[in-house]
């Protein structure tokens, strides 16, 4: 049997909690053409966004926000730019992006160096051109300054730059 990433919500979320992740899924599917199209004031609204980093809590009982980001990678995943996957765990693999549509040739995984650590890799990937998306795993704290950082980079040209995603949480199992 096909496994199913649609989970049902084990945990209420709050209009003040609403997932980021959500939102920019919804703002998909209603038509818009890139995450920067959101509207600016929804993201600043929102107190678990941090620019153009967005949080994905996965927990035990509530898968929902990782089928909500999958979703979202899909539609991005015809696109002629990678997805870069910033620090996953060592043992984690590619299935879950493939079940979910996207190709691996698609996808490029950059693991922390002694000249690099993941929230410098992270700025690089979202700085650069060659990313439709890019997913971190760790604490969102972590990442936040590199979100910062490679935003007083950018130029008015938003469409340029990638969407970051922090994973936290991710199961043992998935991997």
């Amino acid at each position: 049997m096909k496994q199913s990433y649609a989970t049902l919500h084990a945990v209420s979320h709050s209009d003040h909690s609403r997932s980021a992740v959500r939102q920019h899924y919804a703002r998909i599917a209603a038509g818009s053409r890139s995450f920067h199209e959101a509207d600016s004031s929804t993201l600043s609204a929102s107190s678990t966004t941090s620019g153009n980093l967005v949080p994905v809590s996965v927990y035990q009982n509530n898968m929902s926000e990782l089928a909500y980001l999958l979703r979202l990678l899909k539609t991005h995943s015809s696109s002629q730019k990678w997805i870069t996957l910033i620090a996953p765990p060592s043992n984690f693999c590619l299935s879950l992006f493939q079940q979910a549509g996207i190709q691996a040739s698609q996808i490029r995984i950059a693991r922390p160096t002694a000249t690099y650590d993941a929230a410098a890799l992270m700025q690089k990937a979202m700085a650069s051109d060659t990313s439709s998306a890019v997913i971190a795993f760790g604490d969102f704290h972590d990442f936040e300054q590199a979100s910062m950082r490679s935003e007083d980079q950018r130029d008015s040209a938003k469409s340029m730059f990638a969407q970051g995603f922090v994973i936290n949480g991710l199961p043992e199992h998935l991997h």
